[in-house]
């Protein structure tokens, strides 16, 4: 391959095969011994170390190791696939993730990281890739003898503060990467928002840990820290590039699995928060216990025009030069990359030749390289070229807005489960039958299988639509199956409201109180079979079994909390400390009124 500085300092380490200079010391940034050796012996040992690995997706079992080997941290650039074919800088390559989807975009890679043991992990992730260079350097001392074309800040700009003395750092940091840049070159941040909406609803500052820290900037000198979308702006215009797209990556840069352009967000005709409030569930940082329902604030805050403004993460595209940065017409783009490779796609909302809007499919493997395909197949993947939009609003959206309120109830959500069974039925008749879906045991066809209600748009003039059909099971399919599949749903939402009835189910027990509720009934034999067939689906599409998984989340209790934003345990707990205060203080007063009638009521001392 090329390299821009063979004829420089750098010398090639033979036996970490990464580029350095003599005497160069590692930046002390890491996320742990423990937890860098081991991503290094995963990596090492394992024969498919591409993007969409599955090899390497079974060791994805706590946040470090999914943050440095799922395939879904490479989506944060798919957008940008067709210009990632020339000279490319990546500033930051950390432990390959990004660097290995570079690589496989075929361009002439320069992977710079100031952690020498990160360098060797990204060329060990990369090791069979010949346009892939590794090189150890920190930024601020990096030469080369040629610009590029494309570099990338992917999760770095943040860090300025702790790699240069410089008066404004992440300035002097995006200075130095213009130097770097061709004139027409384009460069590529991904950095979390310092005002984004899950901060606002408690969840900690990323890189600090503490709730409303980057909110309340309170930002060090010598800390890493975030931008809101002004000032980031204003840097990048600052420094030099004079075009700038935001796009927004959800739930956010790290593991996105949908990314909105500003075309999208503002266009008439095309829900975009929908995509915003089902990411919510997808992010793997949030806390437990936020301050409000971000599924039920989204919504509202596309609607009053706010959404790049408090996005969780920023993804920008900025050139020195006056060009078009994005294709035009690209309205979202959403990823499913958490399956085996053969099932993984990416999904483009567009603007058609018409101006009507058109979801458009490609597989993210090629078509030859899908994967093996037999008699142990027990689901088809459907991908077509292209489907029409609709408008409308996705029955899932339906149950959220019931089950997130303070004091729902059973009678509402049966009357959503029949309206559910209602639409089935109609859909049903599309197809020119007639089945009643009286029985569990009815069965429907293979197709139904994802007639789930995140599935089911209901239009404005209140017909019920299929939509995103990308599943075929091989054969027919109970009812029953069906409906449980459906009430899964559950585990979509991130926070429920108290119920009318003050019970703290757990999710089987609300899942049998609803089928009992319409009149049937879920027995333990019916139930172990439906988490069987569900393992057996899943064993194919993601490649490993979940049915201990589906059993422990079953049993868990529903994530319940009230609209303070408190959930039910700690608002006792908290009512039980505050009664001891009260207690205490009722004490004390007490006391000090004894003390007081004490000293009125005691005889005076003589005094001679």
């Amino acid at each position: 391959m090329k390299t821009h500085f063979k004829n420089s300092e750098y010398v090639l380490d033979q036996h970490s095969h990464i580029w350095t200079r003599p005497g160069f010391t590692s930046i002390s940034y890491n996320d742990g011994d423990e937890i860098e050796l081991r991503i290094a012996s995963i990596i090492e040992q394992a024969s498919d170390t591409t993007v969409l690995s599955a090899e390497l997706r079974k060791h994805c079992t706590d946040w470090p190791s999914l943050y440095h080997l799922s395939g879904s941290r490479a989506n944060i650039l798919r957008p940008f696939a067709r210009l990632l074919t020339g000279d490319i800088l990546e500033i930051g390559a950390g432990c390959g993730a990004i660097t290995r989807y570079l690589g496989e975009c075929g361009g002439n890679v320069s992977a710079l990281e100031g952690s020498t043991r990160r360098a060797a992990i990204a060329r060990s992730r990369t090791f069979d890739l010949e346009n892939v260079t590794v090189i150890a350097d920190k930024l601020d001392s990096f030469q080369c003898d040629n610009k590029f074309d494309v570099i990338t800040l992917i999760g770095v700009l943040e860090y300025a503060n702790l790699f240069t003395s410089e008066k404004n750092p992440a300035l002097a940091m995006l200075q130095k990467v213009l130097s770097l840049l061709k004139h027409d070159g384009k460069l590529i941040i991904s950095i979390e928002n310092q005002l984004g909406l899950k901060y606002f609803a408690g969840a900690p500052e990323d890189h600090l840990g503490k709730p409303m820290y980057g909110i309340e900037g309170r930002y060090r000198a010598n800390q890493p820290q975030t931008f809101g979308k002004k000032v980031l702006t204003n840097m990048l215009k600052q420094t030099g590039f004079v075009e700038l797209e935001f796009l927004v990556p959800l739930p956010d840069y790290k593991l996105p699995v949908s990314i909105l352009t500003e075309e999208g967000i503002h266009h008439q005709y095309f829900d975009a928060s929908a995509l915003a409030w089902q990411s919510v569930c997808r992010d793997s940082q949030l806390p437990l216990d936020c301050n409000f329902s971000l599924e039920l604030a989204w919504p509202g805050i596309f609607e009053n025009e706010l959404a790049l403004d408090v996005s969780n993460s920023f993804l920008i595209i900025a050139s020195p030069k006056n060009q078009p940065l994005l294709a035009s017409g690209v309205l979202a783009y959403h990823y499913s990359t958490d399956r085996m490779p053969q099932y993984c796609k990416e999904t483009r909302f567009e603007v058609s030749a018409h101006r009507d809007i058109r979801i458009v499919y490609e597989r993210l493997v090629a078509a030859h390289e899908k994967g093996p395909t037999g008699k142990d197949e027990v689901i088809v993947f459907n991908c077509p070229v292209s489907a029409r939009y609709t408008n409308g609003e996705t029955m899932l959206w339906e149950f959220i807005q019931i089950i997130t309120r303070d004091g729902w109830t059973i009678e509402e959500v049966t009357k959503f489960l029949q309206r559910y069974i209602s639409a089935l039925e109609y859909l049903l008749s599309q197809t020119g039958s007639t089945l009643s879906l009286s029985s569990l045991e009815v069965c429907l066809p293979g197709k139904f299988f994802d007639y789930v209600p995140r599935n089911i748009i209901i239009t404005t003039e209140g017909s019920p639509v299929a939509i995103d059909q990308e599943w075929t099971l091989c054969e027919d399919m109970e009812f029953g199956w069906l409906l449980f599949r459906s009430l899964m749903m559950m585990n979509t939402i991130t926070r429920f409201g108290e119920n009318s009835l003050d019970i703290a189910f757990s999710h089987i027990e609300l899942i049998q109180t609803l089928f009992s509720s319409i009149g049937f009934t879920l027995t333990e034999d019916k139930l172990s079979r439906y988490i069987e067939l569900e393992s057996t689906i899943h064993t194919q599409v993601i490649g490993h079994p979940v049915d201990k998984a589906l059993a422990q989340w079953l049993h868990q209790p529903l994530p319940t909390q009230h609209l303070a934003g408190q959930t039910l345990a700690k608002r006792d707990g908290q009512i039980a400390s505050l009664n001891q205060i009260v207690a205490e203080r009722d004490r004390r007063i007490s006391d000090l009124h004894r003390s007081i009638s004490w000293r009125i009521t005691r005889p005076l001392r003589k005094v001679n």
